[in-house]
């Protein structure tokens, strides 16, 4: 062999361990580019720039995996005019893309439009030509979590098998990097949530009364606590300038923020127009028109109100659909309050009012479903007569004391489980 062949040779040789040796140097540099942030739109953005430098591509872009993980989500790219194709979803196994997440293997393509595979939707979304393509898998603990890709290299040649490995051990790391980012984001989502439910249930708390009021010859007792962070019962008290008092009790259906949304429209309303110069039967009436209307379809309020005119012996109330209260008497009897009406906000049908009279040492009890649903291990329901039986058994007692026997009751009932509801007590003894 002529000696200038063999120098021609040695050069191609050289040339070729310095051109492995700078990528191999790019891809140890870029996992220390890829995992300079935790923040996910840094890391995607960080793992395209180098991937596109690495392989002396054009455009790169990666897809992550929707939530039930049957499509594709394009997240991130180079291209500026990503805005087009940003949140664009290819279905698992359409497309190189979707072959690609839903196999895991890596496909590297030197002409797209000899490819069926190929989703020329995307090229037409972007005004962009794809000659040669090549599309990783992003795998972490052999879970697919998306795809990076790349289009077009910068001198105008095809992608080779050395890309291919290159991208290969670059897409593992990646993956691992964007992972950890995700983690993070959703950390601190829930953290920002939980934030925001404690802000909540803050301004939850203000709604509920900070102390009974004091109505001459009667001794009042409120309570509720939520299932979650913030709930769906209420009660609350209203002094009048007449000098009577509204006293309420309200179940929204569902649970959480939106049940709690309503527990604040419904303060509103009730405060509102109990402050004004209405009868009890003219408030619920009222009420009632207005969350017709303004309630979302479907939810509905159970409320039990009554109002004390410490001036008359006779108590009048009305109750919308709730849990029928119960009065119970001195002498051990009971009598069942009843219903006047269905839930508030379903129809604008006008309630009725009925009355009642306490008589000295009989006790008014009214409790939303949180209680008698409780269930233990075996699935028992707590119910309401074993309830309304441990109240009359603790007549004598002060009503705070009452409730403490309640409470202590339920946790010794349920044992390990779980509470279902809201609970919300409104105890109201003549004395």
């Amino acid at each position: 062999m002529p000696e200038s062949n063999n120098v021609e040779t040695n050069q191609d040789s050289l040339e070729h361990l310095r051109e492995e040796n700078r990528r191999l140097r790019g891809l140890v540099n870029s996992f220390s580019q890829i995992n300079v942030s935790i923040d996910l739109d840094t890391v995607l953005m960080n793992t395209l720039h180098t991937a596109t430098d690495l392989m002396n591509a054009e455009i790169g872009s990666i897809a992550l995996m929707n939530d039930a993980r049957t499509e594709l989500v394009f997240v991130e790219s180079t291209d500026p005019n990503f805005d087009r194709l940003k949140n664009f979803s290819v279905p698992l196994g359409k497309g190189i893309a979707g072959h690609v997440a839903k196999t895991g293997e890596i496909v590297r393509v030197e002409d797209v439009s000899r490819d069926d595979r190929f989703y020329s939707r995307i090229d037409r979304e972007m005004q962009q030509k794809t000659e040669t393509y090549i599309c990783a898998p992003l795998i972490v603990e052999d879970r697919i979590i998306g795809t990076a890709q790349l289009m077009n290299r910068r001198d105008g040649q095809s992608f080779t098998e050395n890309d291919e490995e290159l991208l290969a051990g670059f897409a593992r790391q990646a993956a691992l990097a964007i992972q950890n980012a995700q983690l993070h984001k959703m950390k601190m989502q829930q953290r920002a949530f939980e934030s925001e439910m404690e802000l909540c249930a803050e301004i939850q708390k203000q709604l509920f009364p900070r102390s009974a009021p004091n109505i001459h010859e009667y001794e009042i007792f409120g309570f509720s606590a939520p299932a979650r962070e913030v709930g769906g019962d209420y009660y609350g008290y209203t002094t009048r300038d007449d000098g009577s008092y509204d006293l309420v009790l309200a179940d929204i259906s569902g649970k959480g923020v939106s049940a709690s949304l309503m527990v604040s429209e419904f303060h509103t309303g009730f405060h509102l127009l109990s402050s004004m110069d209405y009868d009890l039967l003219q408030c619920m009436n009222t009420l009632n028109v207005h969350l017709v209307d303004s309630l979302v379809v479907g939810r509905f309020i159970s409320a039990f109100a009554l109002r004390i005119d410490p001036r008359m012996d006779d108590i009048h109330y009305v109750l919308a659909g709730h849990n029928p209260p119960y009065v119970l008497r001195a002498n051990g009897d009971w009598i069942e309050l009843q219903r006047t009406g269905l839930f508030l906000g379903l129809e604008k049908l006008p309630y009725t009012m009925q009355s009642f009279r306490l008589e000295k040492g009989d006790l008014l009890l009214a409790f939303s479903d949180g209680y008698p649903e409780v269930k233990n291990a075996e699935e028992d329901l707590f119910e309401e007569e074993r309830l309304r039986s441990l109240v009359i058994d603790n007549m004598d007692r002060p009503l705070e004391q009452i409730h403490q026997k309640i409470e202590t009751a339920i946790d010794e009932f349920r044992g390990d489980t779980s509470l279902p509801d809201d609970r919300t007590l409104l105890l109201v003894r003549r004395i």
